[in-house]
């Protein structure tokens, strides 16, 4: 008798516990395709290269780390509606710059020719090709 109620008890207290998780599990799904989708304004006027790089890295929690031949250019772009990671591929195309992770949230910026891209070929392609395309 002692053991039913002992297992009714803990079915009672469980039951809750475990709708709980399954809401909170839930709402976490819910909520994590919309932070990938955030759309931002990115302006730089008469700025330089490094500079907008770095920003817009901090905004996606990456460090940045600049080849010695990358050239502090100056750099005006305003950019509407895009995703940081969207803003951040258009400086670098718009610049003939290249991106690898040498560490997990960490990037190496080099300029985007051949000699480069042989020096900087062991580590990853950031961003990440996802879809075949460059």
């Amino acid at each position: 008798m002692i053991s039913r109620n002992v297992i009714r008890r803990s079915l009672q207290t469980l039951a809750p516990v475990m709708f709980l998780l399954l809401c909170s599990s839930i709402s976490a799904f819910a909520e994590s395709p919309s932070k990938p989708q955030e759309l931002i304004r990115i302006v730089f006027k008469n700025s330089t290269v490094k500079i907008a790089v770095s920003f817009v890295g901090k905004q996606m929690g990456l460090k940045v780390v600049f080849d010695d031949s990358v050239k502090d250019d100056s750099l005006s772009i305003e950019l509407t509606d895009v995703t940081p990671e969207q803003g951040l591929k258009i400086i670098l195309e718009e610049k003939k710059l290249q991106a690898r992770f040498m560490e997990e949230k960490t990037i190496i910026v080099f300029p985007d020719n051949e000699a480069k891209r042989k020096k900087y070929e062991q580590y990853e392609l950031w961003p990440p090709k996802s879809d075949g395309k460059k």
